[in-house]
């Protein structure tokens, strides 16, 4: 059975480059034999002002490739072109469907505020490439087809993370993420960093291979050391979001496209994790513990399985990360490796990408296999749930809800807080209980009562408290508060 191709674009503006790609997916014999491209020319002549006929079509299509130029195009009563409607119809009636977008020139100032526009939100919601000549389109969907059969199994060449590209030089290689990256793994395997040349560091990890008389440097290379590591390969980003609610329909509190080398987007996750769930607080015994609603190191365990393992041939398919009120999704492109299977999932071993994640071994990234599991179980939640899609694998943590607090009694002691050692007196550290396990403020003056102190004591036990990044102050003058942190 073919994939059914849903050509678009402009059709007076880029008629030569939409039968172009009709006749080099027809032609190519690797490409024929599984794709049959549609364009709005090919329905019957007195058809072709039956816009639901031809929106059918993009409706009943595997892949959408859309084409961008200077012009927008006819609008239609709803002020919208042929291009932009059929490109959201697609979005919203496809659920695994593959969206290529082409565009035409470098020069963006170029095009009308409508392609501007447009292009501005289809870019963040897909992948897509320049071209300049009606040959680049034509290599360009070449590769785009050809990754896309590979991903779906219908094909098989040199495995991705080997694979190179031979415009990518290494001069595409950033010192100073080989250098950071050799700190992290020092860091985890408690090893001195070697002074020796970068080069020589990258060819004892086998990530250069010679073509032609030129060293390249493999997409295994390109992933985790170049600033431009998802221009390369665009489908390289971390898609996440804080949804207000329990469900992707909520409305989103936050949200970001993280992109780059491996260990820069596991960072960046890292700070929009953390600014996106809770850390409640106590004070149990003298000491102030800080209760975060997942234990991190299970979340990081599937995030970086969701990077060394996730299919690179899906050049559509970003890695989603949401955040719900309730749980944690992690999912990634691509179904399980071979034969791993839900049941065996953590006993049986099998790697996609075999160069990526043998480098994440040597960090001691994936050295554990399966710690997240305990880790949660560990911190008194529930083992993450893995579920299985049609051309995608997730990873669910299940959090605490308004459970939270019965989370303390499992904190380890590097958590925890010691008031006394901090140098607090007894009633900073009354006040901070108050304050923190049952939610009041103080002014100075209601701190001055509770306590019978004076108001220079007042002053300075407050004082002290900020001083130590225990409490805020809100308002200011005679209105300020006293708040924990």
């Amino acid at each position: 059975m073919k994939f059914k191709v849903f050509v678009s674009g402009n059709q007076n503006e880029l008629k030569d480059e939409r039968f172009a790609i009709k006749n080099v997916i027809e032609s190519t014999p690797i490409i024929q034999k599984h794709f049959d491209p549609f364009l709005f020319e090919d329905l019957p002549a007195g058809s072709r002002d039956a816009v639901s006929t031809y929106l059918s079509e993009v409706k009943s299509s595997d892949i959408y490739i859309g084409i961008l130029g200077n012009s927008y195009g006819p609008k239609n009563e709803n002020g919208i072109s042929a291009t932009e409607l059929e490109y959201d119809t697609f979005l919203e009636n496809v659920t695994d469907g593959e969206i290529l977008l082409f565009i035409k020139g470098h020069n963006d100032s170029l095009r009308d505020s409508e392609t501007t526009e447009f292009f501005s939100k289809a870019k963040k919601l897909s992948v897509y490439k320049r071209f300049n000549s009606i040959k680049d389109l034509k290599d360009g969907i070449i590769m785009s087809l050809e990754s896309f059969l590979i991903s779906e199994g219908r094909i098989s060449f040199e495995e991705f993370d080997d694979r190179i590209n031979p415009e990518i030089g290494c001069d595409a290689i950033d010192e100073n993420e080989v250098k950071d990256f050799l700190e992290k793994g020092a860091i985890n395997m408690d090893l001195k960093i070697p002074n020796i040349p970068i080069k020589n560091i990258l060819d004892s990890l086998e990530v250069l291979k010679e073509n032609k008389g030129q060293i390249n440097p493999t997409a295994t290379t390109v992933l985790f050391f170049s600033q431009q590591a998802s221009d390369y390969f665009p489908q390289n980003e971390i898609r996440i979001a804080r949804f207000d609610g329990i469900t992707r329909g909520a409305s989103v509190i936050d949200k970001q496209g993280i992109k780059g080398p491996f260990y820069k987007i596991i960072d960046q996750t890292e700070n929009f994790f953390r600014r996106n769930t809770r850390t409640a607080h106590k004070i149990v015994d003298f000491k102030r513990v800080d209760i975060p609603e997942y234990p991190y190191s299970a979340i990081r365990e599937a995030l970086v399985n969701a990077i060394a393992h996730r299919d690179y041939n899906r050049t559509g398919a970003p890695i989603l990360f949401y955040i719900y009120d309730d749980r944690v999704e992690i999912i990634s492109p691509g179904g399980l490796v071979s034969e791993v299977t839900l049941r065996n999932i953590g006993s049986k071993h099998e790697a996609r990408n075999r160069n990526i994640c043998r480098i994440f071994h040597e960090t001691k990234d994936m050295e554990k296999l399966g710690t997240g599991i305990h880790d949660m179980h560990d911190y008194g939640l529930s083992e993450p749930e893995f579920r299985l899609y049609d051309k995608s694998f997730a990873v669910i943590f299940y959090g605490p809800g308004e459970n939270i607090l019965d989370l303390v009694s499992i904190i380890p002691e590097d958590r925890k807080t010691d008031l006394k050692v901090l140098g607090l007196n007894d009633r900073q550290i009354k006040a901070l209980e108050m304050m923190v396990n049952d939610g009041e403020s103080f002014t100075r003056i209601s701190y001055e009562e509770k306590f019978a102190v004076s108001s220079r004591t007042a002053s300075r036990d407050l004082k002290g408290l900020i001083d130590k990044n225990q409490i805020k102050t809100i308002g200011i003058g005679k209105n300020i508060r006293y708040n924990a942190l």
